[in-house]
């Protein structure tokens, strides 16, 4: 369950995975939504985002918070110990990485899924279902939207032919 709520979130914010499993509900979670300033750019751009509260995004947070082994743990997402999934000195997320990969196997094992896909592949989903580049960039935190057409934007580009000519 943790796992499919971690899947609905990142489909709706475009979250990278380090921020989503750095989330921490009493840090993180305001009235207005959720705040967030990526791990990655913290010590360049500072970018930060707030993510609106929709009824959507907060059945899946309280999904999460639902699925976590320890109710006091300080991360949405936490392992039984209640302690964060990313190695904050080597930055890896061994734990988590385990988790999706037999998540994955049982995917393909029990559904009509017949090929893995990566986190990554969901963050690129959420950056090609925003209805513009603008939007996609900014769900991804991106401060450039060349990042986000360049590796995000999968689906091709519709064009409405000229009429009349």
């Amino acid at each position: 369950l943790a796992i499919q709520a971690y899947i609905r979130i990142k489909l709706m914010t475009g979250m990278a995975r380090s921020d989503l499993l750095r989330l921490q509900p009493a840090q993180h979670f305001k009235e207005d939504g959720i705040h967030i300033q990526r791990h990655k750019t913290a010590g360049t751009s500072g970018k930060r985002t707030i993510y609106d509260w929709t009824p959507e995004l907060h059945a899946a947070v309280q999904m999460a918070l639902a699925a976590r082994p320890v109710d006091m743990a300080p991360f949405l997402f936490c392992t039984r110990a209640g302690k964060g999934y990313v190695n904050e000195a080597s930055g890896e997320s061994h734990g988590w990485n385990s988790m999706w990969q037999r998540f994955m196997d049982r995917v393909l094992d029990d559904t009509k899924v017949t090929q893995r896909f990566t986190e990554h592949d969901l963050r690129a989903k959420c950056a090609s279902d925003a209805p513009t580049l603008e939007h996609a960039r900014a769900l991804l935190s991106h401060a450039d939207g060349r990042m986000t057409e360049r590796a995000y934007r999968r689906k091709p580009e519709r064009v409405k032919p000229l009429i009349g000519l």
